[in-house]
């Protein structure tokens, strides 16, 4: 929408979050409140998004950094209708004004299009909901033919309590009328000036804004722990409901968590227990779980991860990871390798087809190709005082209990005995024993007779 400018408002101190964080940088599904905000503007593909920061700017700033945002600072929180008077040079050129709350992490962009649908002809349009009780949230006032006459504060509501139509914060302005209107919306008592005075001058007008009824979880403004956490489970079932209807199986999405940052691709399966944390991408056919947790993982197609933990690491397609496997540290494991019981990798590259079946330790280790990893196989990659790499090459047969003592290389087709510490390079096609490991005559092993 080129004519579409966004202002996401996100300079509010949030004293009732009783939190060193800004408010809006609460993460809600693994990325802060804002940035959700932000993604619902980015669907309407605005000409501009302006972000007014104000309370701790610097930090919400760098959180929400990005080539199409631009960032306009609030120095004195004198309200919404300042906040957004602000960002006029901003905006030039734009026909619409959307604007939107930066907490309130659940708008959805096809609320944002409706907003801007209903606008036409009218000065401005604003998102309402029915809800049971109002509390802090502004009430609106109709007239006798129904249109849109006000909203009354909570702080100026004088009436009985119980249900009412209420205010969801979610705008849609005609750009020139809006600029034309903030210069005269009267200050409030607490010295602030409000955008909802807009309603009442539309109305005044004789040109009411127009209304867009949405649900509950649109006009849920997040102002502490409480609501973050009903914010957390909304947003939850929506990402789960929305991988599944992308063709994602879910197993139990009772105890499963997936991430706003997470991707997942077609026919991925996740089982119990299972969280996708960050910028985790899951490639189709994949099985996660059950009781499994990706951190920033890249998982390849047809991968099964069960019972284990990747973070901040990439295993490639076809592989078998776990159960009770730890892939850490920006790990990079090839296809078709087998990551079994209990083995720990960490900084380590594993080629293609690598074995490493149960009780390993890979540190610091670049591993060739077709390299069988026995049990109770560590590198020792830390002196005390500085780590070291080990250098595994291509078809290695490392024996159970070997300690490969960094720095140190052992290469294509090597072979280690089981028990040997090896602290010596060993050429290809070397084999050696013992502690230290040195080298020897390898008998050529035949199958055993039937």
């Amino acid at each position: 929408m080129s004519g579409v400018g966004v202002i996401v408002l996100a300079a509010g101190l949030g004293t009732r979050m009783r939190s060193r964080l800004p408010k809006v940088l609460h993460p809600v599904c693994g990325a802060p409140m804002a940035w959700h905000v932000v993604e619902a503007a980015r669907a309407l593909a605005p000409a501009r998004v302006v972000v007014v920061t104000g309370h701790e700017a610097e930090r919400v700033e760098a959180a929400l950094a990005a080539d199409d945002l631009q960032f306009v600072r609030q120095e004195v929180l004198d309200g919404t209708a300042g906040a957004v008077r602000r960002c006029e040079g901003a905006l030039a050129g734009c026909e619409t004004v959307v604007v939107l709350n930066g907490d309130a992490p659940l708008a959805r962009a096809e609320t944002l299009r409706a907003l801007i649908e209903a606008r036409a002809g009218r000065p401005l349009a604003f998102a309402v909901c029915r809800v049971a009780e109002p509390g802090r949230m502004g009430r609106v006032a109709r007239d006798a033919d129904g249109e849109a006459a006000a909203v009354v504060e909570a702080a100026e509501y004088e009436g009985p309590d119980g249900p009412a139509e209420v205010n969801a914060g979610l705008y849609a302005f005609d750009a020139a009328w809006l600029w034309a209107k903030l210069p005269q919306v009267p200050v409030s008592a607490k010295g602030e000036y409000y955008l909802t005075h807009l309603v009442a001058m539309a109305a005044a007008e004789g040109r009411p804004a127009a209304t867009v009824t949405v649900g509950e979880d649109e006009a849920l403004g997040v102002d502490d722990r409480v609501k973050l956490a009903q914010a957390e489970a909304l947003m939850r079932r929506r990402l789960l409901e929305r991988h599944m209807l992308a063709g994602v199986t879910i197993e139990d999405p009772a105890t499963t968590f997936i991430g706003a940052l997470a991707t997942l691709g077609q026919d991925v399966t996740v089982l119990a227990g299972s969280r996708i944390e960050g910028r985790s991408e899951v490639a189709e056919d994949a099985v996660i779980g059950p009781n499994t947790t990706l951190r920033n993982a890249r998982i390849g197609r047809g991968t099964r991860v069960e019972a284990s933990v990747v973070e901040d690491s990439a295993v490639g397609a076809g592989c078998s990871v776990g159960p009770f496997a730890h892939i850490r540290g920006g790990a990079v494991v090839g296809d078709d390798c087998e990551v079994h019981n209990y083995a720990e990798i960490k900084n380590s590259r594993l080629g293609n087809g690598v074995k490493m079946h149960h009780f390993s330790y890979l540190g610091d280790a670049d591993v060739g190709e077709g390299t069988n990893i026995g049990a109770g196989t560590i590198t020792c990659n830390y002196d005390g005082v500085a780590k070291h790499r080990t250098v595994i090459g291509r078809g290695v047969f490392v024996g159970s209990d070997t300690m490969l003592v960094a720095p140190v290389r052992l290469g294509d087709g090597a072979f280690t005995a089981t028990g040997a510490v090896v602290t010596r390079d060993v050429p290809a096609g070397g084999s050696v024993r013992g502690v230290p490991a040195k080298p020897f005559e390898r008998k050529e092993r035949r199958p055993a007779s039937p």
